[in-house]
């Protein structure tokens, strides 16, 4: 049996299910008419006899009973007598007892002719179990009854994918399902993917949340990626349904998604997607970011991946759709009465939804009641007017007046960071500034600042006791601190040094090949680092910091002598430490100071470290890659350390060339085996030894081609293609409304 207590439901959206599930039980159509002021007739229909019965509903979730029973004493009573109808049902959200029935039944005598004529949440409940279609057809409701919500929760494969999940659950009350939903869903169902684009705010996570939370209520195992495509290979499973989501997946930092193939990998794995009935991929990116992805690499052109694309523009919302955001924000908000008052003035809500800076994060922000806290109901739409007007400042007010110094320069590090700070990365941070030079008006104890912050400026995940973590708010919070603080390159500089993460570094560097930053400012702050560095406690030890600063270095900038001799201390730290976990950033530095001079590669030492590197060090592709670069730089005849090198790398491509050949779909259209040559395979693998400094033969070519299973490959094409899906069409047929018209909006908001 159903138990919905339908808090997911607005009080408009009530009444279409009302109407809808009194259809079934009285089997005769009920009429809807336009909503707005109704003088008591939410809906009607027409007995055997042709009198006309007359229904009402009162969505009182927030109420209670007793708010109810004054209402009809005081306002619907009167309106009943005036309508003087046969026969009035009446219908309610509330759970009524017996006694609740009898008491709304002599308030409304003799237009009510039974209590069964009195609907309560559990009379709603019966005729749903018994009338699955009306169900599925009202979204937000199916979505959030229990037992599809325990499916949603169960379907999650790692941690932080349920924690995603009871986020999306969370939200999903003021979602309003579009055309732009629908659209989305048919194109995941013809092609298994969608990357879904458009500017900030323009509600692509909220579209992207929802279109996994339906996959995942269908049965769909969940797997939210957070940094990386491994993170969905490591657990993609051929014989289960799994819908894999990519939020942001190029992110803030898109030229470190490009650097790491990233772009290559989820274009392979969009392919792969396509294949496997059983599976769906649905990605978020800014427009922008995707176009200069786009520009950086070919391989979005190539691989034709625009026809996956799903491009979400703000255009696509109605007037109407609009003013249903606004209303489910408002509805399902926690703004103060007389603060919504200020919105419903003068029809203001028109001013609101026609706006052209309109769109839902926007809607969001303005009616957060928690971020009016310095603002009264009279400033309110002062507020409104302003932010709408001028959208790239909705942070300003937060970041002058609400939070102090120390908050500030947390959350201006997070935006330099590029992605989420682990509690341990932020506990330094928070340290490492109180003890800095910059500025601080308090000097607040660590728990209260991120009791200010979280869900003002970051948000909190727990992964676990052991796993906690901090990103923005928002993302648009990083296009503030961009707009307003990267110009103050000694702040910035300053601020780098409490951070002293590689992935800051990274983030510059997406910054800079945006043209976001000029590269001389990119270079200086480079230098600037080591400088500073280089006096510091530790200053001749390596960490992860340096590395990356040094190997970011290496292809554009020419060290005057302060540093040049700083380096020259850091390469023999370098060569005495070894890689460690450093992995690509330490051999590309080993490389740039070889270029440079400073490492003499007759030198005993670090002969015996690159002996070490190929004989001993466990590689993985990217350090293969720099490594054989110094290989092919120092070597000379007898080449023993190239030949050791290749044997390693055929035997690492060797392993995975199956798996590899599958994921990338280089055979995808092989069904049956054929004594053919595979030249795609061959191709595949020249290209993946071209990648390396040292030389390949053919033979080596033909060892690789010998260890791929091609029976493996085309068992696997086999499964992908054997899944069919159904039960969807139900709801691909769910109407959304094209409506635009004022009146409409005006309806939608008469109180």
């Amino acid at each position: 049996m159903s138990d919905y207590d339908f808090s997911s439901l607005n009080d408009k959206e009530f009444e279409d299910l009302s109407a809808d599930l009194l259809t079934c039980y009285f089997g005769s159509r009920v009429e809807r008419f336009k909503v707005g002021r109704d003088g008591g007739v939410d809906g009607r229909f027409f007995s055997s006899e042709g009198d006309e019965v007359i229904i009402q509903c009162k969505h009182w979730i927030k109420s209670g009973i007793a708010a109810l029973i004054r209402s009809i004493e005081k306002t619907e009573a009167d309106k009943v007598r005036k309508l003087n109808p046969k026969r009035y049902v009446f219908v309610t959200s509330l759970e009524l007892s017996r006694d609740n029935k009898i008491k709304i039944k002599s308030l409304l005598s003799p237009y009510i002719l039974s209590e069964s004529d009195v609907f309560g949440s559990e009379d709603l409940n019966d005729i749903l179990s018994n009338n699955i279609k009306v169900e599925r057809k009202h979204y937000k409701l199916w979505i959030s009854s229990t037992n599809v919500l325990q499916t949603i929760l169960n379907s999650a494969i790692i941690g932080r994918s349920k924690h995603k999940l009871e986020e999306i659950i969370e939200e999903s009350c003021r979602y309003v399902v579009t055309q732009s939903h629908t659209q989305a869903i048919e194109k995941l169902e013809n092609i298994h993917s969608v990357i879904i684009t458009g500017s900030p705010g323009v509600g692509k996570t909220s579209l992207a949340d929802q279109l996994c939370q339906y996959y995942t209520a269908k049965g769909f195992e969940f797997c939210f990626i957070e940094n990386s495509l491994n993170e969905a290979e490591d657990i993609y499973n051929d014989e289960s349904k799994q819908v894999f989501y990519f939020d942001d997946f190029l992110g803030r930092n898109f030229l470190l998604a490009l650097n790491s193939h990233q772009d290559s990998h989820v274009i392979n794995f969009i392919k792969r997607i396509e294949r496997d009935k059983k599976k769906r991929f649905v990605l978020t990116s800014r427009s922008n970011i995707l176009n200069q992805g786009k520009r950086l690499s070919d391989l979005f052109d190539i691989k034709k991946v625009d026809r996956n694309e799903y491009e979400l523009s703000i255009s696509s919302l109605t007037d109407i759709d609009k003013a249903k955001i606004l209303y489910n924000h408002i509805w399902f908000g926690d703004l103060n009465e007389e603060y919504i008052d200020q919105i419903y003035e003068e029809k203001r809500y028109l001013q609101i939804i026609k706006h052209k800076n309109f769109n839902p994060r926007l809607i969001s922000f303005i009616t957060d009641q928690h971020r009016l806290s310095n603002i009264n109901s009279n400033q309110y739409w002062e507020y409104i007017d302003k932010t709408l007007s001028n959208p790239k400042d909705i942070w300003k007010n937060v970041f002058e007046i609400q939070v102090d110094d120390i908050c500030k320069h947390i959350v201006i590090a997070v935006s330099l960071h590029g992605q989420s700070l682990s509690e341990k990365e932020l506990t330094s941070l928070y340290g490492e500034i109180l003890s800095s030079n910059l500025s601080l008006t308090s000097r607040k104890d660590y728990e209260s600042v991120i009791k200010l912050l979280v869900g003002a400026l970051l948000n909190r995940s727990v992964l676990d006791k052991e796993k906690i973590s901090y990103d923005l708010f928002n993302p648009s919070i990083a296009d503030f601190v961009i707009s307003n603080y990267l110009t103050d390159f000694n702040y910035i500089d300053q601020l780098l040094l409490c951070l002293k993460t590689p992935q800051s570094i990274y983030n510059l560097n997406s910054l800079m090949t945006s043209g976001v930053i000029e590269q001389q400012y990119f270079c200086n702050i480079l230098e600037s680092q080591l400088l500073s560095l280089s006096k510091s406690h530790k200053a001749n030890e390596i960490d992860s910091y340096k590395l990356r600063i040094l190997a970011s270095a290496s292809s554009r900038l020419s060290p005057q002598d302060d540093v040049i001799e700083y380096i020259q201390c850091l390469v023999k730290s370098a060569l005495i430490s070894g890689p460690c976990s450093y992995g690509y950033d330490y051999f590309e530095f080993i490389n740039w100071s070889l270029s440079l001079g400073y490492i003499n590669s007759a030198d005993s030492a670090f002969q015996k470290q690159l002996n070490s590197w190929v004989y001993e060090y466990e590689k993985d592709m990217d350090e293969f890659i720099p490594i054989s670069n110094l290989v092919s730089t120092v070597e000379l005849s007898p080449a023993s350390l190239t030949a050791k090198l290749k044997e390693e790398y055929l035997e690492y491509l060797s392993d995975g060339i199956t798996s590899d050949v599958i994921e990338e779909g280089i055979l995808n259209d092989e069904y049956e085996k054929y004594t053919n040559d595979y030249p795609q395979l061959e191709d595949y693998i020249s290209e993946r030894f071209s990648e390396l400094g040292i030389s390949f033969e053919q033979a080596d070519v033909d060892y690789v081609k010998d260890c791929c299973d091609i029976d493996d490959i085309i068992q696997s094409n086999i499964n992908s293609a054997m899944y069919e899906d159904d039960g969807y069409d139900q709801y691909r047929d769910q109407g959304y409304s094209m409506e635009s018209s004022t009146d409409a909006i005006d309806d939608l908001f008469e109180r």
